[in-house]
């Protein structure tokens, strides 16, 4: 499985797209008239479905009218034009072998999920930081503005999907500065494979194993064999440089830098030099195991 999620970011595309902007200044005027929520009676109405408010709630009234907008589905914005480069790119690079592509692309899904969703289907432990009321939009106890879309992965691999873009608008409770806002959007891409697949792919021959009763350690997962960890790893890089490549020029330098995610191991970030500093536009990794299992997918590896 390759997995990824990033910031719907495109620095070069700059100059090309100042025509889309002003267009979309004319086009955000009207969708920001009609207010998609509102309080009253100790509850919240919000994209045509109720929730009650209780100690938690902390969504602000500058997210009125902002949310559930869809950026990313306005054609001719610049985040359409960055979906459909990235959709491309998967389309014609990763096709089966009726000629059809292998992802399946879903940009429609509500930003409203569950804390299950968001942080116990990947893993994030109840202490992590990104569960507290001031790094996170909340409704009441049970439900939440995403953080990130990678809270639908769980959902999507349970109803049998093996491959899968997700492309929407997430929030978060950041402090505006040049590289952060309380909106943004991102892209999520998931790739799953049985046993042999993973090594015929790579035309490898011979009696190789994705599980094994192993240990963990800093490279892989206890149940996952360094064989199939290694060419996950290729794979997953390979893909993700060459889309970076694909959207931010072939010239452009990047460079692979260690991180930490409670739902891949190992993961990774992609950096590239944007205005001679080093900017981070994804990052990746291996899923766990133990969420695919949960997920219906525990035969299958990332």
């Amino acid at each position: 499985m390759l997995f990824f999620g990033t910031k719907m970011i495109c620095p070069v595309l700059h100059a090309t797209l100042k025509h889309s902007l002003r267009r979309f200044q004319l086009i955000r005027c009207c969708y920001c008239t009609s207010p998609k929520l509102s309080e009253k009676n100790g509850t919240i109405e919000l994209l045509g479905k109720t929730y009650k408010t209780d100690h938690v709630t902390n969504i602000r009234s500058s997210l009125i009218p902002k949310i559930g907008i869809g950026l990313h589905n306005m054609k001719h914005h610049p985040l359409n034009l960055l979906k459909r480069q990235i959709v491309d790119y998967f389309y014609k690079n990763f096709i089966n072998r009726q000629k059809n592509p292998v992802f399946s692309v879903y940009d429609s899904i509500s930003p409203v999920v569950t804390l299950h969703q968001n942080f116990d289907s990947l893993l994030v432990p109840e202490d992590h930081v990104s569960r507290k009321l001031s790094e996170s939009f909340y409704l009441n106890s049970e439900y939440m503005l995403r953080a990130h879309t990678s809270s639908h992965q769980s959902d999507l691999i349970r109803t049998g999907l093996n491959a899968f873009l997700v492309f929407g608008d997430v929030y978060r409770r950041d402090t505006i500065d040049s590289s952060h806002y309380p909106i943004f959007h991102q892209a999520e891409g998931v790739r799953l494979y049985r046993g042999q697949e993973l090594f015929s792919k790579m035309n490898i021959t011979g009696d190789y194993q994705i599980f094994e009763n192993g240990e963990k350690n800093e490279t892989k997962q206890p149940l996952h064999t360094k064989e199939a960890v290694m060419i996950l790893e290729h794979e997953l890089k390979s893909t993700l440089e060459n889309l970076a490549f694909e959207l931010f020029g072939k010239d452009v330098e990047t460079q692979w830098v260690d991180a930490y995610f409670p739902f891949t191991h190992p993961s990774w970030e992609l950096e590239i030099k944007f205005q001679g500093e080093w900017l981070e536009v994804l990052g990746c990794g291996i899923m766990e195991q133990e969420l695919l299992t949960a997920a219906g997918a525990g035969d299958q590896i990332g």
